[in-house]
């Protein structure tokens, strides 16, 4: 397995092409639980070289599949979508070449049996993706991780501490948890886990532990310049090593696994 990489910007589709290996013949079908839009995850079943003849859509909003069944039909992909609450879905063994969960995972309430039924489901040979929020519950950022963050924002220079209100941010903070909805982010702690325990993880980014919480609300400050860039590259640089030494728990992952 290789835990971390540093090419966060990798195509992600060429990892996934050369991760599976579905015989030929096999009529690829793909999965999408908490499928929202499809905005982001339909993009995985468009590529040629991996020309899937159908896939199942589940989510809770009926609302979301509207939008989500103009865009995929419009593009010629068949999409079976349902509304069904995914940490109950008992899901058939062995049919999908791919199962995207794409910024939903921190959503879900029964992690542990989600990840056991995308193993289940996974065909060998198909890859699992996800692209998450898998920090601490409820954006309740850890000691460690805001301690290097505020010390960090410390040495920013003002201009770059500018918030959109015209204030200028002199410290981290998580979010409040009143101002965060009943579903967010419940048990995204126990993510990675669940992924290590039921899924073979091939390839990972995880990051965010120290950006999220120092960058939020100034970001846009930073410019195409290439002085913005290379502080830019600094930081993302630290947070990579804090990240990959366990100093602090990463807030987000990239993460492409097999059948176990």
């Amino acid at each position: 397995m290789q835990k971390m990489t540093r090419e966060r910007y990798q195509d992600i589709m060429n990892i996934v092409v050369d991760t599976m290996t579905i015989p030929g013949a096999e009529p690829l079908r793909g999965l999408v639980l908490g499928c929202g839009d499809m905005l982001a995850e339909h993009t995985m079943f468009v590529d040629s070289r991996l020309p899937f003849a159908e896939v199942d859509a589940y989510d809770v909003s009926s609302h979301s599949m509207e939008s989500a069944q103009k865009l995929t039909s419009g593009l010629g992909l068949k999409v079976n979508y349902e509304v069904a609450d995914v940490n109950t879905l008992e899901l058939p063994p062995n049919r999908y070449a791919l199962v995207v969960v794409f910024h939903s995972f921190h959503h879900f309430e029964q992690v542990d049996h989600v990840a056991r039924q995308i193993n289940h489901a996974l065909l060998p040979g198909g890859v699992f993706y996800t692209f998450d929020y898998v920090g601490p519950t409820k954006l309740q950022y850890s000691e460690r991780q805001l301690l290097f963050a505020r010390n960090l924002l410390r040495l920013l220079p003002r201009n770059y501490r500018r918030e959109i209100a015209g204030t200028v941010k002199d410290s981290a903070h998580s979010v409040p948890p009143d101002q965060l909805s009943p579903d967010e982010a419940i048990h995204s702690d126990q993510i990675l886990p669940a992924i290590a325990t039921h899924l073979n993880v091939v390839w990972q980014y995880n990051w965010g532990g120290l950006l999220y919480p120092l960058l939020e609300g100034i970001a846009f400050n930073f410019t195409d310049s290439p002085e913005d860039q290379t502080l830019l590259r600094f930081l993302f640089d630290l947070d990579y090593a804090l990240c990959q030494a366990e100093e602090i728990e990463p807030n987000f992952t990239i993460t492409l696994a097999t059948k176990r």
